[in-house]
């Protein structure tokens, strides 16, 4: 019998209740609303995540994201490529890790497997990422990757933001767009050792490009973050005022170490992590017991190999047992030093919460941490001189008083230590030391000296310390070195040695037609011929003029910039580069003749042409221009200048021109996948 028509709707309403309640379920597994607890477990892609600003973060199969709102920002986010390539997409699902909340996403490419974790951190209205490249080859390889972003509506101005502690590297970048907010965009830390190339190019489209070179079977991590702002100072603002200690710290420690981007590794000593405390101090034993408390020791005796060591309780922050049969005690400070020996006293004084007091041996801990002091220090800086151990000490140091000798492939040196930044004695590879000066040259050589007397800084600077070379990881004179840019000289050579500095003397080269003698001053660049043998050079002149032939001489003078002077072997030279060569004496008269007769005259008109006949003669004359200008009148001066301001934008237009190539990004399609 046919159901009559009340029942056919109560049915039809059934029907649909049940396919909006299924709607329903299935929406509410993809959406996290604020506050809603995080859960475990295998979700479906795409996935919509909130964050207290009210920004809905979508991130689809491949783990790009999208904001899906009115007046979206974003239209595709945090998209990959490695080596040129996008990653497989291996299924529309992902999985939430239990413990932080964060969506994982495991992909592959070719040779390497990817996984992303991705994160709304709704206090901070930002998205967070962390992604993990695994070599799966049984070789150390490359890998060129890079994240792309589509913004939507257009931008109408940009602005990178620079590191405070590294003027050559950018951290971030805000985009205005026509929709009256910005995108800002954060790849690295500040002070990190590595960064992602930022590149903007106009339109729409952002690049963040970094090679990763990562041994067989091992991981690397490269973490960004994603926000929007209703400004574009408020964007810099984001990325200047970022925390990068406080999101580093909540993620687990195997995965903290391997983030190559952000300064993470503050928070360990090798593959020990630090222990801290929070509200009390905090003693960690062996089988794994956390005993809290406040340790009630004044001062710990440490008996070092290089000497005795006190350090005052106020100064210390954690302690680390290592070595399985002989334990001995790492004492980390507020500083940032390490202090490594066996202690005078066998046990630590912790007063527990009840206010007992017990002696635990240190037998049996494995580490000891105190809870957060007022004043101390968000993160260390480590700029001082300081000597690091290949047993994980790291100890700050006076200056050296005598000069290190150095044995190289240009003879015996004696640098003074004001001249150095530091020396690398341990290495995965290197049978020789790698020196590098203040100026930025870096070169091989050996420490000849079997052992350092040097004093230690801060309390301890009238205690004098003798250190074994052979114990020595690295000597760190100065974290200050000299920042490369296009106006720096530098000697590159076939063994990996770069020079910054200057070739001097006369060379005589032999061409097919004559020897001509060249005064090294002269040249702008000298290269090996590409089709030549070892002898066979290609010069060029401050004017353009080019020779090739081969060199007379069988060693070259060098000046480095630090002051050092080096006799380096003309075969070993691969590319000489020098952005400012000296002009011609005809030449430096004639700049002279037109700066101090011509650029001074009464007659406007004349001064206008001495102003062309300058910048005609291009970059070149700059550094003339620099030494004659102290000695001009007021009027002269300020010409000087502006002709100086227009040279240097000139050849920061001829150096963006030239390393700039906007078909080297190619477009997304909105699945990620790169276009053709």
């Amino acid at each position: 019998m046919m159901p009559n028509r009340r029942v056919q709707v109560a049915l039809g309403t059934m029907m649909v209740l049940g396919v909006c309640a299924m709607a329903a379920a299935q929406f509410a597994a993809r959406r996290v609303l604020p506050g809603q607890p995080a859960g475990a477990g295998s979700v479906s892609l795409p996935r919509s995540m909130q964050d207290n600003g009210g920004t809905n973060w979508t991130v689809y199969a491949g783990g790009w994201f999208r904001i899906n709102s009115n007046m979206p920002v974003y239209g595709q986010g945090a998209m990959i490529t490695i080596n040129g390539q996008g990653i497989n997409q291996n299924a529309n699902a992902g999985h939430l890790d239990a413990k932080t909340g964060e969506l994982i996403i495991d992909e592959n490419a070719a040779g390497c497997s990817v996984s992303r974790r991705i994160l709304v951190d709704r206090a901070g209205s930002f998205l967070r990422y962390i992604d993990v490249f695994k070599n799966t080859q049984n070789q150390p390889q490359t890998f060129q990757v890079s994240f792309q972003t589509n913004i939507n509506f257009g931008i109408s101005a940009t602005q990178t933001v620079p590191d405070p502690r590294k003027k050559d590297q950018n951290i971030g970048w805000v985009g205005q767009t026509m929709a009256n907010s910005c995108a800002v965009e954060l790849y690295a830390g500040k002070g990190a050792k590595i960064a992602p190339q930022i590149v903007w190019t106009g339109g729409n489209m952002l690049q963040a490009n970094v090679s990763l070179t990562i041994p067989a079977g091992k991981e690397a991590a490269v973490m960004h973050v994603h926000a929007v702002s209703p400004t574009q100072d408020g964007g810099v603002k984001f990325i200047t005022d970022f925390k990068d200690s406080a999101v580093i710290k909540s993620l687990p420690a195997n995965l903290r170490r391997i983030i190559v981007n952000f300064r993470a590794s503050q928070d360990f000593v090798g593959n020990l992590e630090i222990l801290r405390g929070d509200l009390l101090d905090v003693v960690e034993l062996h089988d794994g017991d956390a005993i809290k408390g406040t340790l009630k020791d004044t001062s710990y005796e440490l008996t070092t190999f290089y000497g005795a060591v006190t350090l005052p309780v106020d100064k210390v922050i954690g302690l680390i047992n290592v070595g399985q049969f002989r334990p001995r005690q790492l004492l980390v400070t507020s500083d940032g030093q390490i202090f490594g020996g066996r202690l005078k006293k066998q046990t630590l004084e912790l007063q527990l919460s009840s206010g007992q007091v017990t002696q635990i041996p240190l037998s049996q801990v494995s580490r000891a941490g105190y809870r957060k002091r007022p004043g101390e220090p968000e993160e260390w800086t480590l700029d001082q001189p300081m000597v690091l151990m290949r047993t994980g000490e790291r100890v700050a140091v006076e200056l050296p008083a005598q000069p290190i000798e150095i044995a190289t492939r240009y003879g015996k040196l004696l640098l003074e230590p004001r001249q150095m930044a530091s020396v690398v004695l341990e290495g995965d590879d290197n049978a020789v030391h790698l020196i590098t000066l203040a100026d930025g040259s870096h070169f091989a050589g050996l420490l000849t000296a079997p052992m350092f007397e040097m004093k230690l800084a801060g309390e301890n600077s009238s205690q004098t310390v003798h250190f074994p070379t052979g114990a020595l990881g690295k000597i760190q004179f100065t974290a200050h070195v000299r920042e490369s840019d296009d106006s720096t000289p530098w000697i590159r050579l076939s063994n990996d040695d770069e020079l910054a500095g200057t070739l001097h003397g006369t060379l005589r080269l032999e061409t097919a037609f004559d020897t001509i003698d060249i005064n090294a001053g002269e040249l702008k660049s000298l290269s090996h011929a590409p089709e030549g043998g070892v002898e066979d050079v290609q010069v060029t002149l401050w004017d353009g003029t080019a020779f090739s032939g081969q060199l007379q001489e069988q060693e070259l003078s060098c000046q480095l910039l630090g002051g050092v002077t080096l006799s380096v072997p003309a075969a070993l030279v691969r590319q000489y580069s020098q952005p400012f060569p000296q002009p011609s004496d005809e030449l430096l008269k004639k700049i002279r003749n037109v700066v101090e007769k011509d650029l001074t005259n009464e007659d406007w008109h004349v001064r206008d042409r001495a102003r062309e006949q300058l910048l005609e003669m291009g970059q070149v004359i700059a550094p003339v221009l620099k030494r004659l200008r102290e000695n001009q009148p007021p009027e002269a001066q300020k010409t000087i200048d502006v002709i100086l301001a227009e040279l240097a934008k000139q050849r920061k237009s001829q150096s963006s021109s030239a390393t700039t190539d906007p078909a080297a990004i190619a477009p997304f399609d909105q699945s990620g996948v790169q276009a053709d």
